[in-house]
């Protein structure tokens, strides 16, 4: 009977920490302005953002962005697995995200 305690434990476990704990497909994030890091700027026209997820209180701010982006994306909810960027440099261009109201 233990053994089958102990199996049923390891897969709930497995179950709980195989799901999203960081947040990174919760329909929670939005893409904000950062003022602070404008020393991190590359392109001429870009702005840094951040993501952020002020349900988990997780943000990423690697990214940059042109001012009309931000403000299309101001107080849209997305998911971070949506964002489209480019990962090779850094900051992150970002070029496309699906939002959760336009699905």
């Amino acid at each position: 009977m233990s053994l089958k305690i102990f199996v049923l434990s390891v897969f709930a476990l497995a179950a709980l920490t195989s799901c999203d704990p960081e947040g990174y497909k919760d329909c929670a994030w939005t893409l904000e302005p950062e003022p602070k890091l404008m020393d991190t700027i590359t392109d001429l026209g870009m702005i840094p953002v951040c993501a952020r997820n002020r349900e988990k209180n997780k943000e990423d701010c690697r990214f940059e962005s042109t001012l009309e982006f931000a403000k299309s994306a101001w107080s849209r909810k997305f998911k971070y697995v949506d964002i489209v960027s480019d990962k090779a440099k850094f900051p992150r261009k970002i070029t496309n995200i699906t939002y959760c109201d336009s699905k």
